[in-house]
């Protein structure tokens, strides 16, 4: 939507030819023209985005495998201290059965008032010796399978970490692009930056924001579950919050960081990744939508925004930009898939 917006206003934003002078002087670095700019601008916060839910996505792995590696750690810990235990206590039995005599051949001997007896305690002693042996050895494996476990998941959070750090880097290389281009916009004249505003962030009537409030409203609400309700006027709360990579409020939110908050405050939790929620809930159509459902965009999903009713959409753009309704048919082309929570 960006570039296809940045090539629909190049000529509104084209600088206006200066008066003809004789012999006018030739800028020793020519800038590049307004049109090529924004198309880049719109290329790069394009890849931003997809960057940026890789890098959400890298983040809840990290932070699935970090669970996975605390819970291996502990584990690992618990059968240390068993298999300790299990030695202390069978070495202070053996102990104390060879100081009375009792845990040896000879002494079964000489407390055995027969052969039978004696060949009867000698039985006995073999099985318990098997018995003590078996112990330490189901002991020491379930101490060595836990370690084992833990190394792995160790190994598997370090290499999630390092593909997080990796995708980290890539983003803030974008984004030093991003920027580089976002300053070269600054120098336009204001009328310039005004029309570029206005075809990056079509104006939603507020007629249509107040119908879609308004319906919400209504006993019924079309259906609308209770839950919904709650996201939808959390979401319409945020509107003029800016975007901030990775946030989930109060005071600034990406996309999925809105989707999540939003639906966190009815009760609901979902992960911080657009993505993953796509994972959530009953996947329904675009002719389908209800107020409440979540509206994924792009291929591989890149963007999520929340459906408010009357064809709008609370949405947390991109950098540079504030949470804002958009209609959804600004969308259309980019959509993917939506799904209802509960």
């Amino acid at each position: 939507m960006v570039a296809v917006a940045a090539l629909g206003v190049a000529a509104l934003l084209i600088p206006p030819a200066a008066s003809a002078t004789p012999n006018p002087p030739k800028p020793p670095n020519p800038p590049q023209s307004v049109a090529t700019v924004q198309q880049q601008l719109g290329d790069l916060a394009f890849k931003n985005t997809l960057l940026v839910e890789q890098y959400d996505q890298s983040q809840v792995a990290v932070q699935a495998k970090q669970r996975a590696a605390d819970h291996a750690g502990q584990a690992a810990a618990l059968a240390q201290t068993q298999y300790a235990k299990i030695r202390v206590a069978l070495s202070q039995t053996l102990a104390a059965q060879y100081e009375g005599g009792s845990f040896s051949a000879t002494g079964a001997l000489l407390s055995s008032s027969d052969g039978q007896n004696y060949l009867d305690q000698l039985s006995t002693l073999n099985q318990m010796t098997a018995h003590i042996a078996q112990m330490i050895a189901r002991a020491s494996a379930a101490k060595q399978a836990t370690t084992d476990a833990q190394q792995q998941a160790t190994s598997l959070l370090a290499s999630a970490k390092s593909k997080r750090d990796e995708l980290a880097k890539q983003k803030d290389s974008v984004q030093k692009q991003v920027d580089k281009y976002t300053t070269l916009l600054a120098t336009l004249t204001s009328a310039q930056r005004a029309a570029y505003q206005r075809a990056m962030n079509p104006s939603v009537p507020k007629s249509a924001v107040i119908a879609a409030t308004t319906a919400l409203q209504a006993p019924t609400a079309h259906g609308v579950s209770k839950l919904a309700q709650i996201a939808i006027k959390f979401a319409l709360a945020q509107v003029g919050k800016p975007y901030v990579f990775g946030a989930a409020g109060p005071d600034s939110f990406d996309c999925s960081g809105l989707t999540l908050a939003a639906w966190g405050a009815a009760g609901v939790p979902l992960p911080h990744s657009a993505a993953d929620q796509f994972n959530y809930g009953t996947h329904v159509s675009m002719n389908q939508l209800q107020p409440g459902d979540l509206v994924f965009l792009y291929q591989p999903i890149g963007h999520v925004e929340i459906y408010i009713g009357n064809g709008m959409l609370v949405s947390a753009p991109q950098s540079g930009e504030n949470v804002s309704v958009v209609p959804l048919a600004s969308y259309s082309g980019d959509f993917t898939g939506a799904t209802r929570l509960p």
